[in-house]
């Protein structure tokens, strides 16, 4: 089952963070169907474990190319605030509703990333660096960091 569907409006030029997007969106999608086959433990540990960290790896990287490519300071500045509020919301308030809710809790607590990944994608990456890059004639050659 999904709760989100990738799309041609999730792709920027970075080929090493669309890569890194996707599987975010897959495991999001894998913790949803998990929930939904009634496999909760499971669904949380793969949201805990392999979600969070994983998001809090790829933000590092993709700040880091930013960095590297010569993405405006002011800019990564803003999308350095914006990770670091989601994992931050994620880990200190969201985690716990999961912990001490049920099924309908962990579904809203899926339904806000869906809709921050997908807000932040499509706004501050497609629209931000991806753009910037393309106007720029920058080619990130970077990798995607290690999918396991």
């Amino acid at each position: 089952m999904e709760i989100i569907k990738w799309d041609k409006s999730l792709e920027s030029s970075v080929e090493a963070c669309n890569i890194e997007h996707k599987y975010l969106v897959d495991n999001i999608n894998k913790t949803y169907t998990l929930l939904r086959e009634g496999h909760r433990e499971e669904a949380k540990n793969l949201l805990v474990n392999v979600v969070v960290e994983y998001t809090d790896k790829h933000f590092k990287h993709e700040e880091d190319i930013m960095k590297k490519y010569g993405y405006p300071e002011e800019h990564i500045e803003k999308q350095k605030k914006m990770h670091r509020f989601f994992v931050k919301h994620i880990v200190n308030d969201l985690v716990p509703q999961i912990e001490n809710g049920g099924e309908k809790e962990f579904v809203s607590v899926l339904n806000f990333i869906v809709g921050w990944l997908i807000m932040h994608i499509q706004n501050m990456d497609v629209a931000g660096y991806g753009k910037w890059f393309d106007e720029h004639g920058v080619k990130v050659e970077d990798k995607p960091i290690n999918l396991e």
